[in-house]
């Protein structure tokens, strides 16, 4: 999924393959995918006895130098020398891997992992007893046809930021279903409140009312993304009929501010803080991108996304693509295991949540603190299910982000032919 501040900015493809090229080495042990199962060896007990190893961890985005600093304190032995590559970082992981440059944990993307774990890149990490403390659906994520390889750790909510203090003049209670929304949304538009802002310049903020109903895909089958990448499931099934419908809805009923269509991301976050709307969905990264502690002109809240009708789950779709993995070719293996089991105790990992200011997957793992929002946020999360926002294939998100600007602009549009229009997308990714 694309949105705003992603990692993948342009920068100097020469630079890059200069720090390529400084970081390959001869840590090349081995061709094979060597099996991580198991228990990992507790190599503190021993510690006097071992050889000094450094772990190198490859990540684009912020660590936790605290949870770092308690695993090297816990394995002295063992150093962890962090190497963040802001830019091209698909492309430089690539040139590593290729040239089976030192390498020993980094982060992927999910559709890496599918790519490279193909290719003998990753650990096998399969039946390793702490993934048992991940959320289920994020060892899916990492597994491929049967093996895991890695677990996405931080993670953010999709959510529908709220103007806490209309719904409290209107004595509004927080929605759990679809139908509830539209009840809210209606009070709302009575008391002369937009209830909903969705700007359609960034085709990327049009998508989070029809997205968000993929967890609820995922919750009936869990293999429906693959499957829909494969060929095996299309977007014209008749489970898919009613992809569309809720954003058309919201449009038609008017419950989204008028003359808002042609805002910016930037600019529907302006109106939402000035009060002209009464709802706003976003991923979570919208608060800490837009709101700061002088915000002060309405107590903000956020809650999961309803989109859930009749007896469907109430379902958060996070986002989270930070899969950890073992390189299986590292002369380190044993030490690896020992990171992914240190990271994955919910005590560390609230340590991890708090500095990263972000939630993560470890069951029970996420800070109460890690965000303003977070107190009251996350025990909604946990109430409902979570699904990890699924990676779509390249040629789908340049069909759909104008659909949904079609559908924002109250043209007249046949749902029918949009989902074909997306299914001629997935036919040329598969």
């Amino acid at each position: 999924m694309s949105r705003k501040k992603g990692f993948w900015r342009s920068s100097l493809w020469s630079l890059s393959l200069l720090a390529v090229l400084a970081g390959c080495g001869g840590n090349a042990a081995s061709d094979s995918n060597t099996s991580a199962a198991g228990t990992a060896t507790n190599a503190a007990g021993n510690d006097a006895e071992k050889e000094p190893v450094v772990l190198k961890l490859t990540t684009w985005n912020p660590i936790s130098q605290t949870v770092v600093d308690k695993f090297q304190e816990k394995y002295p032995y063992i150093t962890i020398e962090h190497d963040k590559v802001y830019d091209q970082f698909r492309e430089i992981i690539r040139t590593r891997i290729v040239s089976k440059s030192d390498m020993d944990m980094l982060w992927l993307f999910p559709n890496q992992v599918a790519e490279f774990s193909k290719e003998n890149v990753l650990m096998d990490i399969t039946g390793s007893p702490w993934l048992d403390n991940y959320l289920e659906a994020a060892v899916k994520l990492g597994t491929v046809d049967g093996k895991t390889y890695g677990v996405p750790y931080n993670s953010q909510p999709i959510v529908m930021f709220y103007n806490k203090m209309l719904f409290g003049e209107l004595g509004l209670e927080i929605p759990q279903t679809w139908d509830e929304l539209l009840v809210v949304s209606e009070q709302i538009k009575a008391s002369g409140t937009a209830p909903m802002v969705i700007g359609s310049k960034d085709g990327w903020a049009t998508q989070f009312i029809t997205t968000s109903q993929f967890g609820l895909y995922q919750h009936d089958n869990p293999d429906v993304f693959a499957q829909l990448a494969s060929g095996d499931k299309k977007w014209t099934d008749p489970e898919f009929s009613t992809y569309f419908d809720g954003m058309k809805e919201l449009a038609d009923k008017g419950y989204l501010l008028e003359n808002s269509v042609g805002l910016s991301y930037d600019q529907v976050a302006q109106v939402f803080k000035e009060g002209k709307a009464a709802m706003w969905p976003m991923g979570e990264w919208g608060y800490s991108e837009n709101f700061d502690a002088d915000f002060s002109a309405f107590e903000l809240g956020a809650f999961p996304i309803p989109v859930n009708r009749g007896d469907q789950p109430l379902v958060t779709n996070l986002v989270s693509d930070n899969l950890l993995v073992g390189v299986s070719w590292s002369k380190h293996q044993e030490e690896i295991k020992l990171f992914m089991d240190f990271v994955a105790d919910p005590e560390i990992a609230k340590i991890w949540s708090d500095e990263t200011k972000q939630a993560v997957t470890v069951k029970g793992g996420t800070s109460e603190t890690y965000s303003p929002l977070a107190s009251s946020l996350q025990p909604l999360v946990d109430a409902s299910e979570a699904q990890i926002f699924p990676s779509m294939t390249s040629s789908i998100e340049p069909v759909m982000f104008p659909i949904f600007q079609q559908i924002l602009l109250k043209q007249d549009v046949d749902t029918a032919k949009l989902l074909e229009q997306m299914q001629a997308a997935q036919d040329k990714d598969i």
